[in-house]
């Protein structure tokens, strides 16, 4: 059933505010996802501060090109686009997705756009695969700390050696 000039606007108007507002936005082949599947997706995203729609691929390339999005061009995917709009850190709903996708062949990851650029499939996966915000915050403050702590225990190690050798001559004063 085609859509009228109103609910064309309405779709527009949804996803240019979506696409203003995300993060990232992954493109996704959904071809063969069953309606189940689509629906545990969506439930994975919300979770996470992200979400999952579907649209035209000549509505969501209207919105691309109006938004200066960087090498916008749906139009070449010669299958059926879903976008996934990520508000908040992208790693963690890219690595959602790709997971996903391992286990459900029916969901291929197309590429993305982070901030306004164009990244390719590969590109999306490895940003999968990088550790969580807070695990890499960790190594930061790990290594970081490491030369203080090493600092410490070469400066302990100094007074110590000084109070051995304090220790030796009281105790060679006292004989």
């Amino acid at each position: 059933m085609p859509l009228n000039r109103e609910q064309k606007s309405n779709i527009l108007k949804d996803l240019t505010d979506k696409f203003g507002r995300a993060k990232a936005a992954i493109l996704v082949d959904f071809n063969k996802l069953s309606v189940s599947k689509a629906m545990e997706l969506r439930c994975n995203l919300k979770s996470i501060n992200a979400e999952y729609k579907v649209a035209k691929k000549t509505l969501i390339n209207r919105v691309l090109r109006a938004g200066n999005f960087e090498d916008a061009k749906i139009d070449d995917f010669k299958t059926q686009v879903g976008v996934i709009f990520s508000y908040d850190d992208p790693v963690p709903v890219a690595n959602s997705i790709w997971k996903f996708s391992r286990i459900n062949e029916a969901l291929k990851i197309l590429g993305g756009f982070l901030e306004l650029n164009w990244q390719g499939k590969d590109n999306i996966v490895a940003l999968a695969k990088l550790p969580s915000r807070e695990i890499l915050l960790g190594q930061v403050v790990r290594v970081i700390a490491s030369p203080l702590s090493g600092l410490a225990t070469v400066l302990s190690g100094n007074m110590r050696n000084l109070v051995g050798v304090l220790n030796n001559i009281r105790s060679k004063n006292n004989k």
